[in-house]
């Protein structure tokens, strides 16, 4: 009855929306900004054809098999997915799903054709979202036709799923449920369509934000999508939304962020005469809409008065667009805050940006961080996780730390903080602290010896990682997993 009800509903649902705007006599339209009809395309969406799996990606492949625990892992992975139970399978997904693992594209897709498990369609749809794999675009469009009768965590997952995968053929029935105004499906149904629409469907979008009935959070949704469509058609209300005093504070936010996002010259000079609002929560935002021009003057100039900013959420997103502008004329004004600000969220997102920035100047501060005896752990924490993160550079003076933090039980924080950051990258200069960290008597600072093995496997340290797998005195969790790195079986001992 649901079904033939929403097929007479989407039926009656064919509406126009009109965007023309006459134009004056003897004066030619704006191309870029000239309004145009729309004519809604709602309806049920062509179902697509079935498909297996992409082949296999072996680099990711061979990366997510690094992080194994041991040789059985992946035969125990794919048995759990064919015998395991909704909460095993769920969270073995939430592994592979955080690894990024492609092992199991093909048990994990014939799973999802036999369960009638709602969590494990939501979670496997979340996995294939992950890997951008369009193998369940069919049940996903099906789904989006008609998704009343389906639970709505799976439902919002197919949307996601639709929009991570391209699927434009569900853009009518994303579109029919825009227009049904369901409140639990219209905010993903618009970021889905953000992600698999184009022009007319901005302009739907646009028009649609002037309606009078919308709730605040739809409005806000609207108004974050209509940018991320790059459409230009849209370009005049935004602006007329931002330079809107009555406006909410949120949807003018938004709006500040899309018309960056549209990437045309135009929305500098608008940005630009807005920065200086009073609410700093419009200022942060047009440093976010503002960063979408690395290479303007004008821009960089907004984003050098953003560091120094009153307010500290604008000086934040400030160091953040520097350096995802490569604004290296930034890097002085950076290090001072890291050395001066009194927020330690701006101190972080200081390192954070010299980092990857990755200028002589700012890596030269970094690395004073960690010789500097006068530096908290804490900073010098901050260091060598930024300076890791983004190559070699200052590698022997952090593994002079990690070596010198061995010798001091003091420091046992800086040792373990530092060898879970080194733990993270599989590097041939690691093998010796590697080897050192096997050697404590510590057995936190073994167990991070154990992660750098897992992820290096450095030949010259398994003689150290069997001896404490043969090591009847040492701790049982660290002898445990040293057997299992070297798939040794774990029998039980004699009575």
């Amino acid at each position: 009855m649901k079904k033939i009800i929403f097929t007479l509903f989407i039926t009656g649902l064919i509406i126009n929306y009109s965007f023309s705007q006459s134009a004056k006599k003897g004066s030619a339209p704006d191309k870029e900004t000239e309004k145009k009809e729309y004519v809604s395309k709602g309806g049920f969406a062509e179902i697509p054809a079935a498909k297996r799996p992409k082949s296999m990606d072996k680099l990711k492949a061979e990366v997510a098999a690094s992080k194994d625990e041991s040789p059985e892992t992946e035969e125990k992975n794919r048995n759990t997915i064919l015998y395991g139970t909704s909460v095993e399978v769920g969270d073995l997904l939430s592994t592979l799903i955080k690894n990024e693992d492609p092992r199991f594209t093909e048990e994990i897709y014939d799973l999802f054709q036999e369960t009638q498990n709602s969590s494990i369609k939501q979670k496997v749809l979340q996995y294939f979202t992950k890997v951008e794999d369009p193998c369940l675009e069919d049940y996903a469009v099906e789904l989006i036709n008609d998704p009343y009768d389906e639970k709505n965590d799976v439902v919002n997952a197919a949307f996601e799923y639709i929009g991570a995968v391209k699927t434009k053929a569900a853009i009518p029935a994303v579109i029919s449920i825009i227009e049904s105004e369901n409140e639990a499906f219209f905010n993903a149904a618009v970021l889905c369509l953000g992600e698999i629409g184009g022009a007319e469907e901005a302009v739907f979008l646009a028009e649609y934000l002037e309606r009078d009935d919308l709730t605040l959070p739809q409005r806000q949704t609207l108004m974050r999508i209509c940018g991320k469509m790059h459409a230009i058609e849209t370009y005049d209300l935004l602006v007329d939304v931002l330079e809107n005093e009555d406006e909410n504070t949120f949807v003018r936010m938004y709006a500040a962020e899309s018309l960056g996002l549209m990437k045309t010259e135009k929305s500098i000079k608008v940005l630009k005469r807005n920065f200086d609002s009073t609410d700093p929560n419009l200022r942060q935002y047009i440093i976010k809409g503002i960063k979408n021009f690395p290479e303007s003057k004008e821009a960089a100039s907004i984003i050098m008065q953003g560091i120094k900013d009153d307010h500290w959420k604008v000086r934040q997103e400030s160091i953040k667009a520097a350096s995802e502008m490569n604004l290296t004329s930034a890097v002085s004004t950076i290090i001072y805050r890291a050395k001066n600000d009194s927020e330690k969220v701006i101190k972080d997102e200081c390192y954070t940006a010299l980092g990857q920035l990755n200028t002589p100047e700012g890596n030269k501060f970094l690395i004073q961080q960690i010789t500097d005896e006068k530096a908290g752990d804490n900073v010098k924490i901050k260091a060598v996780e930024v300076l890791l993160k983004n190559g070699t550079t200052g590698e022997k003076e952090i593994l002079e730390l990690a070596e010198k933090m061995l010798k001091d039980d003091r420091r046992k924080n800086l040792r373990t903080a530092i060898g879970k950051e080194l733990a993270k990258y599989k590097r041939d200069s690691f093998a010796a602290i590697c080897g050192q960290y096997l050697e404590s008597k510590d057995v936190t600072t073994v167990s991070l010896g154990l992660d750098m093995y897992k992820i290096g496997k450095y030949p010259s340290v398994e003689s150290k990682v069997r001896a404490i797998a043969g090591d009847k005195k040492a701790n049982a969790s660290n002898k445990k997993r040293a057997m299992k790195m070297l798939g040794i079986e774990d029998t039980p001992s004699e009575k």
